[in-house]
């Protein structure tokens, strides 16, 4: 058995935490220990715990024996207040038995005082009510012409029921009669009310309005007043607007008689027009005057209800106008449902019906004291206005589609029939800037729909575009086409031109569907004019094939001064009055037919620009280049604006053609200078002369020696490679680079082979070529 040596062993051992700790479980060591053991443990931890007190108590001997001191010091002490808290309690009792009586007498009277208090307001209220109600009586019974004096009857009833409604006197007999007067003469007060209210509402009164108004306000109930006048006039809203729409009503007044029992009154067909004209009127009648007198009348009883500062009814005119708009939508719905033949007429004509809508709206906004908003609620337009743009739509884009059904193409006939369809559409739409803009983009489908079609019908392939035989069958297709499309592109611009009322964005939707017009006829001439500008640089390209540009003029000449232009009649070339015939030709033959010369004029810019860049390219390649030759060129180059001149019959120049002209003039005009002036020209002006310095150096190897190739020759290309290349690289830069190629080669060419200096023109065309790095 373990033996134990401090009482902290006693606390941390399981057997001795069920005797410490009361709230532990009984463990399983007690059962495993017998019970000598547990009796022996038990002492053990007995004797450890004694010799522990001692030596506690040994340890703090003093202060334990200054604490018993203190202990008995506390017993005294506390002896002396309970004798204390007894005669305190003993005074309480007393002080008790001297105050709950009177205080029970008070209380007892109190409540006497405060039922005598409410049976003397009783009273008093009773008094005052059979005062009120005589005055009430009095009041009532006048018998002045005017009948009962309502205001202060209403005054009366509204403190009478204060009265009744403060104090509970249900149950008194000596009132009771007046109680039942009170409620006969609210009733007559209230009904005589609202006729005031009715009759000033229908003779725009404001004294009635004013006086019914007062009497619904000492009365507490002008809010249910109001919804009940409102509720009134909407009911005859209603039925005058079904009544209007009613094809049985408007039928038996053409008639002037009434339907059979069990029939149905359907409108014949010769009495259709007149039946729709009926409709109309009273569609008319409705607007113009019923809703209108109501709306005035609302505004009245508004004004007169802000006077007489009643809350929550300053929106009145405009929570009337949104009540009429709902009512109207769900009339108009139920009708058009109803009868195809009211359908019918507001899808149809919804342009009229909305007309008398706006003009409704507009003689209630524009009076000088109108006070409500009265916008349109387009949810009571919308069935009919879909309804009528549907149609609409249908109405422009069927004749297109009919008109290109056929084989044929269409005629101006039927060209002239959709413009005036066009026109009818948006003039009938003038009514509204929203409907205009939405049938002007109707009008931009129809415009886009003729171009598809168009465009479809076009013709492609060699036929379409070939320009050295006449004209042929497919072009002449493609022509009549672009001719179509101008003539509806000028008849619709007429048109809209004409229409002043038409809104700026419905203006602005038709133009932009007729620029696709333009775009088009520009997609028909573009092969075209690819076909004619491939012609022109095949003829330029012939210039390189002319001998007079390197030989003498005569063949029996055998001097070097036969070379010399003096004294010899110098004549454009053949390539260039082959430029010019063929331009000439071209345009009087293909481009004269299109009736669109505004967009013929603006695809031609391109060609013209072409054709001088091409030129003035080729002319810089020629090469040799003799004094002759350079005459002759001279005179090329003043021969080509004419023949670009039918290109640029109409139309001012683009920026683009512009720079082509003033290269080819600084060209010509660098033309008769020696190499030395024409470089200081380049390099004095630093590129203002007009000229790149890549087309002026490659004009210098014109003259140059033959083992200084030109760049194309040095390269292995043909003339035509090189120009496509010139194409697609356009910076001076990297052109002034690729011609610096054969200048290296050529010096080290006389390095190799010792020569002892350079050809002249090889020092300026080095600093020509060395502006690249600047």
């Amino acid at each position: 058995m373990d033996e134990i040596n401090s009482w902290e062993e006693i606390e941390n051992k399981e057997f001795f935490k069920q005797f410490i700790d009361g709230e532990s479980k009984k463990n399983d060591i007690g059962q495993v220990l017998s019970v000598a053991q547990q009796i022996n443990k038990l002492g053990q931890a007995i004797e450890i715990l004694n010799a522990e007190l001692q030596r506690q108590v040994l340890a703090n001997h003093k202060d334990l024996l200054s604490q018993a001191t203190w202990v008995e010091k506390l017993v005294g002490v506390l002896s002396v207040m309970q004798s204390h808290v007894q005669s305190l309690l003993s005074a309480v009792e007393r002080l008790r038995g001297k105050i709950i009586d009177p205080f029970n007498r008070i209380e007892t009277q109190t409540i006497v005082l405060a039922r005598l208090h409410e049976t003397s307001d009783l009273l008093r209220r009773v008094a005052r009510m059979q005062h009120l109600s005589k005055r009430l009586h009095s009041q009532m019974t006048t018998n002045n012409m005017q009948g009962p004096d309502i205001i202060k009857a209403a005054n009366s009833l509204h403190e009478l029921e204060q009265l009744m409604t403060d104090t509970d006197l249900n149950g008194l007999d000596v009132i009771a009669d007046d109680q039942q007067a009170v409620k006969s003469h609210r009733a007559t007060v209230q009904r005589i009310a609202t006729h005031t209210l009715s009759q000033g509402l229908q003779t725009m009164d404001r004294t009635k309005v004013s006086t019914a108004v007062q009497v619904f306000q000492n009365l507490g109930i002008v809010n249910g007043a109001v919804d009940n006048i409102i509720d009134s006039v909407l009911s005859e809203i209603e039925k005058i607007a079904t009544d209007s729409l009613d094809v049985t009503l408007a039928t038996n007044q053409d008639t002037g008689k009434r339907a059979a029992p069990g029939r149905a009154a359907i409108p014949s067909p010769g009495s259709s027009g007149n039946l729709r004209t009926r409709i109309w009127e009273n569609l008319e009648r409705l607007f113009q005057d019923t809703l209108y007198t109501h709306c005035l009348q609302i505004e009245l009883l508004q004004r007169i209800l802000l006077e007489h500062h009643a809350k929550g009814l300053d929106r009145l005119s405009q929570q009337f106008w949104n009540k009429v708009n709902g009512l109207l939508s769900k009339v108009l719905v139920e009708r058009a449902q109803g009868s195809s033949f009211v359908k019918q007429a507001l899808e149809g004509e919804y342009p009229k019906f909305l007309r008398i809508f706006l003009d409704l709206r507009k003689r209630l906004k524009e009076r000088s004291q109108s006070i409500g908003i009265y916008n349109i609620d387009h949810d009571v337009l919308l069935p009919f206005e879909n309804a009528y743009l549907s149609r609409s739509v249908s109405r422009l884009l069927d004749p297109v589609h009919n008109m290109f059904s056929g084989e044929g193409l269409p005629t101006q006939d039927e060209i002239d029939s959709l413009i005036r369809t066009v026109t009818n559409e948006l003039s009938v739409s003038l009514v509204d800037d929203g409907l205009s803009t939405v049938v002007a983009r109707n009008v931009g489908k129809a415009i886009r729909l003729f171009c598809l079609k168009c465009e479809q019908g076009l013709l492609v392939g060699g036929e379409a575009s070939q320009v050295i035989d006449t004209p042929t069958t497919v072009q002449q297709t493609n022509v009549s086409l672009a001719n179509l499309l101008y003539y509806l592109c000028s008849q619709i611009s007429r048109v809209t031109a004409n229409l002043s009322g038409l809104p700026s964005e419905g203006n602005a939707v038709i133009s932009t569907a007729l620029k696709e017009i333009d775009t088009l006829t520009k997609n028909i001439l573009s092969p075209l004019l690819a076909s004619i500008a491939d012609a022109i640089e095949s003829i330029i390209l012939t210039m390189h094939d002319d001998a007079e540009f390197r030989e003498p003029t005569s063949s029996s000449s055998s001097n070097s001064s036969s070379s010399s232009p003096l004294g010899k009649e110098i004549n454009c070339s053949l390539y260039m009055r082959e430029l010019q015939g063929f331009i000439l030709r071209a345009v009087n033959t293909f481009l004269v037919p299109y009736k669109n010369q505004t967009i013929v004029a603006e695809c031609c810019k391109s060609v013209t620009s072409r054709c001088i860049e091409l030129f003035v390219r080729n002319a810089c390649l020629l090469r040799p280049l003799t004094e002759y030759g350079r005459a002759k060129l001279i005179v090329d180059f003043g021969q080509i604006e004419v023949a670009v001149a039918p290109l640029c019959r109409a139309g001012q120049l683009g920026s683009s053609e512009q720079q082509q002209y003033r290269t080819l003039r600084a060209l010509k005009a660098l033309l008769p200078l020696s190499p030395d002036e024409i470089v200081q020209k380049v390099l004095e002006g630093d590129g203002e002369c007009g000229v790149p310095p890549s087309l002026v150096l490659l004009h210098l190897f014109s003259t140059a020696p033959p083992e200084l190739l030109s760049p194309h020759q040095s390269a292995g290309w043909s003339v035509t490679r090189l120009s496509q290349w010139m194409d697609k690289n356009t910076n001076e830069r990297d052109r002034l680079a690729f011609c610096s190629g054969p200048l290296e080669r050529y010096q080290l060419t006389v390095r190799q082979q010792n020569l002892p200096t350079f050809h002249p023109l090889f020092p300026l065309m080095r600093r020509l070529a060395n502006l690249n790095e600047h």
